[in-house]
C-alpha cells in the first residue's frame, strides 16, 4: 500500500485554511486600534480646546495661588475651603466667617458603632478645614459635657481630652501628633509613639500651632499647619479623643473628623479653587480627567477620573451546583481569554494613577502648552498596566498664557473594544471552524467508507487466479453521484471482461475442432507421400514435418485438457484420506517408474487428513515430480517433506539444481510459460504447472515456488486444508 494522506486528512487540512480568517481579523483589529487611538487623541484635543476656550480671559481664576492636589472625586477625601482672611489663633471662631457655618458635625458613631448611647450623646464635633496663604487651618467646635485637662506630673499624654493628627508622606515614616492642654490657651503638641501613650522626644513641636478656648457647650480648638508639612502625596487623619472621668482618665470616645479610606485609613487633603472647580464640574466626564495648571506647572483644579465604569466580562468559575453548560462556557471563555492575553494587550479593571505628582507627569507637554503649542502625548500609568493619552491646550489671557488645560484618558476603552471585537471574531471563527471541520470529517469518513466498500467489492469480483466471480457490483450501484457512476462503470467493465474470458475459455475447444481437420489432412498427406515415394520416408524433412504435426497435436491436447479440467473437477467427489499414506504410495510408484532417480521422504507430523479428489492430487504431484526430474542435478535425490502448518497440510518437493530466474517464481504458474531444459526428455508446453495451480485452487489450497537459500535448487510447496470431521458435520 502506497503511503500518503487520506481523504479525511486532506479535507481537514483544507478546513484549517479557515484559520486565515482570525489571522486576518487580528491584523484588521490591530490596525483598527491605531485608528481608534488616533481618533481618541483627536477627541481629547477637541475637549482640551473646549475647556481652554471656556477659561480664556478669566483673570480672576489665576489671581491667587490656588494650589490643588490630585482629586479623584472620592468621598473619602478632605477638602479645604478658601478663607477670606487669616485666622487669629485665640479659640474664638468669629474670624472664620461664613465658613464656620459649613462645618460638618461628627459623632462617635464615625469611630466606634459599639459605644453606649450615653457616650455617643456626650460629645459631638463640628469641624471644617480651610486655607489661606501658606497655612492650612482646622476648626474644632467640641460639645462635651465634661472637659478634662492634662494633669501635672502625669507622663501619659493621652490621659485628658486631646486631638490627634496623623500625617503620612511617602518619603518619611508616619508621624503622629497629640494636641493637649493643661488650661485654656496655647496647646502643647508632641510627636507620639505608635500607641499614642508617650511622646517620642518629650519636646513639643513648634511648627504646628493650636489654641483652645472654653465655651458653655465644651471647647473650641483652632489648628494651624504650614504647607511645607503637606506635600501633594501626604495623607492626613484628624480625631478628637474624649475623657470624661478625671479619676480613671480613660478615653471614652474617639471622634474621627476625616473620612475612613478603605486602603489605608488616611485621607488626602484637597485644596480647591472653587471657581475653576465649578466650571470644570459641568465638564466632568466619566472616563476622562481634566487638569488646570498654572505657569509654575502646579495644578489649580482637577475633575473627573480615568477609570470608567465599563466592566469587561471575565470568566467566572462555576460552582458545583452549576450545570454542564455553565462549566463548558467557563472553560471555553477562560481558554479564549488565556489565548488573547498572549495576542493583544488586555484592558485593566482599575488603573492606579491617583497619586501623580508634578514630577511624575509629562512636564514636556505642559511646557510646550505654556509656550503656546497645542500638543498630544501619552505616558504609562503609575501601575504600568495601561497607557494614558494626554492633550494640552494653552489658556489665553490676552496675549499671555496664565495656565494650561490637560485632559487625560486611558486607553482602556480602545483596548476593551479591540479585545471585544477580536474575541467575537475569533470565537465565531472557531465555532465555524469546528463546525466545518466536523462536517468535513463526517463527509470524508462517509466518502472513504463508500470508496472502501467499492474497493472491497471490486477486489472480490475477481479471484486471485484472474477468474471473474461477480459481473455486477452491488456496492454504490444505485448512488447518483460520481462514486455511483464509477461503480456502474466497473460493473460494465467486468461484464465485458467476463464475455471475453468466456471466449478465451472456449477457445481451446474451438481451436482443437478447427485445427484437427487440417492437421489430419497434413498427417494423412505425409503418410500417403511416404507410400508413393518410399525414399521420402527416410528424409530428414519428412521426420521434421511429422514431429511438427505431433507437436501441434500435443499442444491442442494440453490446451483442451487445461480448459476442460476446471469443469471436470466441479463434478468430482472428494474423500477424506491421509495425505502421508497417499504420498508414500505415490513415491513408491515414482521410484519404480524412474529407477535412475533417487527419492526421499521426510514426515514431520502424522496423520495429515485432507479432503481431496485423489486422482487430481495425483495428477498435480505427477506434474511437480516431472518438473523436478527435468531440473534435478545428476546424482541428487528429490526430497518430499510433509508437515502441518496451522490449518494446512503442506507438501514440499525439493530438487537440487539451477535456480529460478528472478521474477519467475510467480509467472511460472501462468499458462504457456515454460523453462524447459534443452536436454529434457519430454517437450514442455508450459501447461503443467498451470494445471497444478488450478487443482490446488479447486481444493482451497495454493502452490508456491521459491529458490533454496542454502544451496542451488528449487522448492515447490503444495498446501491443502486440513480435514476436520467436526467442521464438516
Amino acid at each position: 500500500m502506497r503511503a500518503g494522506f487520506s481523504i479525511r486528512t486532506k479535507l481537514l487540512m483544507v478546513a484549517l485554511l479557515l484559520l486565515l480568517i482570525p489571522w486576518m481579523s487580528y491584523v484588521y483589529v490591530r490596525d483598527m486600534k491605531t485608528f481608534l487611538l488616533s481618533g481618541q487623541e483627536n477627541a481629547l484635543s477637541l475637549t482640551s480646546r473646549a475647556v481652554a476656550t471656556i477659561l480664556h480671559d478669566r483673570p480672576e481664576l489665576f489671581t491667587e495661588d490656588r494650589v490643588i492636589r490630585p482629586d479623584d472625586s472620592d468621598d473619602s477625601e478632605v477638602y479645604a475651603t478658601p478663607l477670606s482672611a487669616y485666622i487669629n489663633l485665640n479659640g474664638d471662631l468669629s474670624d472664620w466667617g461664613e465658613q464656620a457655618t459649613q462645618a460638618v458635625t461628627y459623632l462617635p458613631d464615625n469611630a466606634d458603632s459599639n459605644l453606649d448611647d450615653s457616650i455617643k450623646n456626650s460629645i459631638s464635633v463640628d469641624h471644617i478645614i480651610g486655607y489661606r496663604g501658606n497655612f492650612i487651618y482646622a476648626m474644632f467646635k467640641v460639645s462635651d459635657d465634661s472637659v478634662v485637662f492634662r494633669q501635672r506630673g502625669f507622663l501619659r499624654v493621652d490621659a485628658a481630652d486631646h486631638i490627634r493628627l496623623t500625617l503620612n508622606a511617602p518619603d518619611r515614616p508616619e508621624q503622629r501628633y497629640t494636641l493637649i492642654a493643661r488650661e485654656t490657651g496655647r496647646m502643647s503638641i508632641y510627636l507620639m509613639d505608635e500607641n499614642w501613650h508617650y511622646p517620642i522626644t518629650g519636646e513639643p513641636n513648634y511648627d504646628l500651632a493650636a489654641e483652645l478656648g472654653l465655651t458653655d457647650e465644651g471647647y473650641n480648638v483652632e489648628l494651624r499647619i504650614p504647607r511645607f508639612m503637606l506635600s501633594s502625596e501626604t495623607r492626613v487623619k484628624l480625631a478628637v479623643a474624649d475623657v470624661d472621668d478625671p479619676e480613671s482618665l480613660k478615653i471614652e470616645a474617639l471622634v474621627a473628623t476625616t473620612p475612613r479610606n478603605d486602603k489605608d485609613d488616611l485621607s488626602r487633603l484637597l485644596i480647591k479653587s472653587p471657581e475653576i472647580a465649578k466650571i470644570l464640574k459641568a465638564l466632568d466626564r466619566s472616563d476622562a480627567r481634566i487638569w488646570v495648571f498654572n505657569t509654575q506647572k502646579r495644578p489649580t483644579a482637577v475633575v473627573g477620573s480615568i477609570n470608567s465604569d465599563d466592566d469587561y466580562e471575565q470568566a467566572v468559575k462555576p460552582s458545583p451546583n452549576d450545570n454542564v453548560w455553565s462549566s463548558l462556557r467557563y472553560y471555553y471563555t477562560y481558554s479564549l481569554q488565556t489565548i488573547f492575553s498572549y495576542i493583544i494587550e488586555q484592558p485593566t479593571a482599575d488603573i492606579e494613577d491617583l497619586n501623580d505628582s508634578v514630577q511624575q507627569r509629562n512636564d514636556e507637554i505642559i511646557e510646550r502648552a505654556l509656550a503656546g503649542e497645542i500638543t498630544t502625548d501619552h505616558r504609562p500609568s503609575l501601575d504600568k498596566r495601561s497607557s494614558i493619552l494626554m492633550s494640552a491646550h494653552p489658556i489665553y489671557l490676552g496675549d499671555e498664557i496664565p495656565g494650561v488645560v490637560v485632559v487625560e484618558q486611558s486607553t482602556k476603552q480602545v483596548l476593551g473594544k479591540q479585545k471585544e471585537t477580536l474575541e467575537n471574531v475569533i470565537s465565531v471563527t472557531l465555532l465555524v471552524l469546528v463546525t466545518v471541520a466536523t462536517a468535513l470529517l463526517l463527509f470524508a469518513s462517509r466518502l472513504t467508507l463508500r470508496i472502501r466498500r467499492l474497493r472491497n467489492a471490486t477486489e472480490t469480483a475477481i479471484d486471485r487466479d484472474g477468474r471473474i466471480v461477480n459481473q455486477k457490483l452491488l456496492a454504490e450501484a444505485k448512488s447518483g453521484d460520481e462514486i455511483g457512476d464509477l461503480s456502474r462503470s466497473v460493473s460494465n467493465m467486468l461484464e465485458r471482461l467476463s464475455q471475453y474470458t468466456n471466449y478465451l475459455r472456449g477457445l481451446p475447444d474451438t481451436l482443437a475442432h478447427e485445427v484437427s481437420n487440417p492437421l489430419n489432412v497434413v498427417n494423412s498427406s505425409l503418410h500417403n507421400l511416404s507410400l508413393e515415394i518410399p525414399d521420402s520416408a527416410d528424409s530428414k524433412y519428412m521426420e521434421r514435418a511429422k514431429n511438427g504435426v505431433n507437436r501441434i497435436g500435443s499442444i491442442l491436447r494440453n490446451l483442451t485438457e487445461a480448459a476442460n479440467l476446471e469443469q471436470a473437477m466441479q463434478s468430482e467427489t472428494r474423500e477424506a484420506v491421509d495425505l502421508i499414506e497417499l504420498i508414500e504410495s505415490y513415491v513408491d510408484g515414482y521410484s519404480f517408474s524412474n529407477p535412475e532417480q533417487a527419492f526421499e521422504i521426510e514426515v514431520y507430523s502424522r496423520p495429515l487428513n485432507v479432503e481431496i479428489a485423489p486422482d487430481y492430487i495425483a495428477q498435480a504431484l505427477d506434474k511437480l515430480v516431472d518438473n523436478a526430474i527435468d531440473f534435478a542435478a545428476p546424482g541428487t535425490a528429490i526430497v518430499f517433506k510433509a508437515r502441518r502448518l496451522n490449518n494446512f497440510a503442506q507438501i514440499d518437493i525439493i530438487n537440487q539444481g539451477s535456480h529460478l530466474p528472478e521474477g519467475m517464481a510467480e509467472r511460472i504458474f501462468e499458462p504457456l510459460v515454460s523453462l524447459g531444459r534443452k536436454d529434457a526428455q519430454k517437450i514442455s508446453l508450459g501447461m503443467g504447472l498451470y494445471i497444478v495451480k488450478l487443482i490446488a485452487s479447486f481444493h482451497g489450497g495454493d502452490v508456491l515456488a521459491r529458490n533454496l537459500l542454502s544451496s542451488d535448487g528449487v522448492i515447490f510447496s503444495l498446501s491443502l486444508p486440513i480435514y476436520s470431521a467436526q467442521t464438516n458435520e
